[in-house]
């Protein structure tokens, strides 16, 4: 059928058939996910952090980011959910001893790179071959295998107490993306639920406080009155008042003004008598008297 030149059609050319889809080297996904920044695809150098989707960024790039986000072409579709610094956990890595910097570039892509980071527990590499987790509460990095192990509530590298929604699990397959999307959206959403609840505890405080301070400044009003109140009472010049209101004052008529002034003038004509009287030495008087004494002298001879 249409065979001329005598070329036969094999069966793909004749029928549509559904493509395959193309396998990616595991390899090379995780020495992307596990040795490079998800935001600008260098290679990961402490100081690096985490998102809550488990995601490895340097920190130098996502502060690029947050200052300028479209210093990164695709900057918001990895790292949309990155508001700000507080979105982000500084990991808390263990350095692996083997690990050489120059030996690392001379690798070849065949070649598999050594991890820079390893389990501070069981000194497994972070290279994509183990689980590896990250407590959003210190930020300690360790491997799945280790946290179930030692079973606890506690960091096991600073006993730090934290709770089953603070263990993040780094770079998860996709097939775990859907759960860890939607406990990253509960968890953001009881974060929320905590800090009104705090807002609101913090303003009731405020506002008792207000409340106990206005009674304060009344009571201490009323103290202040009241202490005023007793010092005018006690003064000198309010007690003059409060007698002179008590003794009320008699107005005398005329005619007792002048009986009352006579009366007093002649008592003190008689006071005055009395004293000049007593005045006259004993020998003055003698001259003056008629009877003679017993004992006379040249002055009374």
């Amino acid at each position: 059928m249409g065979c001329d030149g005598g070329s036969i059609p094999k069966r793909d050319e004749l029928v549509k058939q559904k493509q395959k889809q193309a396998k990616v080297d595991q390899n090379i996904i995780n020495r992307v996910q596990w040795f490079t920044c998800a935001l600008s695809k260098k290679s990961l150098s402490t100081p690096v952090v985490s998102c809550g989707l488990g995601k490895l960024y340097n920190r130098d790039a996502i502060l690029e980011f947050l200052l300028d986000r479209t210093s990164y072409g695709d900057g918001d579709l990895i790292c949309s959910h990155i508001k700000t610094l507080k979105d982000v956990v500084s990991l808390q890595l263990e350095p692996n001893p083997s690990f050489a910097e120059n030996h690392q570039s001379s690798l070849s892509h065949d070649q598999e790179p050594v991890a820079r980071y390893v389990c501070p527990i069981t000194f497994k590499e972070m290279n994509g071959k183990h689980r590896f987790v990250y407590l959003d509460t210190c930020g300690c990095v360790m491997s799945e295998q280790a946290m179930r192990e030692v079973p606890s509530k506690t960091c096991i590298k600073c006993t730090k107490p934290f709770e089953t929604f603070n263990v993040i699990v780094l770079n998860p397959k996709p097939e775990e993306l859907d759960a860890v999307e939607q406990a990253f959206v509960e968890k953001q959403a009881r974060i929320q639920a905590e800090k009104k609840e705090k807002k609101k505890t913090k303003s009731q405080k405020k506002d008792l406080k207000k409340m106990n301070g206005a009674n304060s400044n009344l009571l201490d009003s009323s103290t202040s009155s009241k202490r005023k109140l007793d010092e005018a009472t006690d003064s000198p010049k309010h007690k003059k008042q409060h007698l002179s209101a008590k003794v009320p004052s008699v107005q005398p008529t005329q005619s007792s003004t002048h009986s009352l002034t006579a009366t007093v003038a002649a008592k003190v004509a008689e006071q005055m008598a009395a004293n000049a009287s007593r005045q006259k030495s004993s020998a003055l008087q003698s001259l003056y008297t008629s009877e003679r004494s017993s004992k006379e002298n040249f002055m009374n001879r």
